[in-house]
């Protein structure tokens, strides 16, 4: 659901403080392209330290149409991908309504700060947090596919985690994006290894994808990856096997 922009739900829809213009900003970028509003709008008005807001999810229609699809804007949209779909305490739950973070319309996944809010939006525009939640649903892996297909075009291995990082996390290989992000960081395989989850067979496998991928692109981020799937969590030794289609042997 792409919700228009005098949709009087825009002034029950949230941020990180509180209900700003968004859907303002929106129309302005609509009609000309702005960057830095666009940057302003990104990481002032719809994200604040990974968390997500349902204004975020409703901008998320608009700039998926009407942004550039460049390294800069298809690096936020990962971001969102990213946050969207890592592990929360909402997934724990027995019945929860949205397993997006920030689309729930459970009193307990609401910050008190914006309960009246959340409260307001539910009762007035009921179906509004649900169409949201289906177009973020069905459109995600799409946003997820331009992203990884922008990989050529970046240089850098910051740039090549920032657009990869909701790719992953849409697959499933969130471990091994930490691991790529920390190395970009700086940290060595062993640092990594010491503040990282030990992986399971099923995050080794999901990221066999993501080291051809690298080789392919940034043979420099593969070696991260392949670096830490050696020590395991120094628990299990992996290493590179050329002559086989999954990259991994175990010895």
């Amino acid at each position: 659901m792409k919700l228009a922009l005098e949709h009087p739900a825009w002034s029950l829809l949230y941020g990180p403080y509180g209900v700003q213009d968004v859907s303002g900003a929106l129309a302005q970028l609509a009609k000309q392209w702005d960057q830095p509003l666009a940057d302003t709008l990104y990481w002032e008005m719809l994200h604040h330290q990974e968390d997500l807001y349902p204004v975020t999810y409703a901008a998320s229609p608009w700039l998926w149409e009407i942004a550039p699809k460049d390294l800069t804007n298809l690096s936020f949209l990962s971001w969102i991908l990213h946050c969207a779909t890592y592990p929360n305490d909402l997934r724990d739950l027995a019945t929860p309504r949205s397993l997006i973070p920030g689309l729930s319309s459970l009193r307990y996944d609401t910050s008190e700060v914006f309960q009246c809010e959340r409260t307001a939006l539910v009762e007035q525009h009921p179906t509004v947090l649900l169409g949201i939640e289906q177009w973020c649903n069905s459109h995600f892996p799409t946003i997820a596919e331009r992203c990884q297909a922008a990989l050529p075009d970046c240089q850098n291995p910051h740039g090549i985690y920032n657009l990869l990082v909701g790719p992953m996390a849409v697959e499933g290989a969130q471990k091994a994006a930490n691991v790529l992000g920390m190395w970009c960081d700086g940290h060595d395989p062993e640092t990594i290894a010491e503040e990282t989850e030990t992986w399971s067979e099923k995050d080794l496998q999901l990221s066999q994808k993501w080291v051809r991928l690298l080789d392919q692109h940034a043979p420099e981020c593969g070696v991260a990856l392949r670096d830490y799937a050696q020590l395991e969590g120094g628990n299990q030794i992996t290493l590179r096997c050329n002559d086989t289609p999954d990259l991994f042997r175990k010895e």
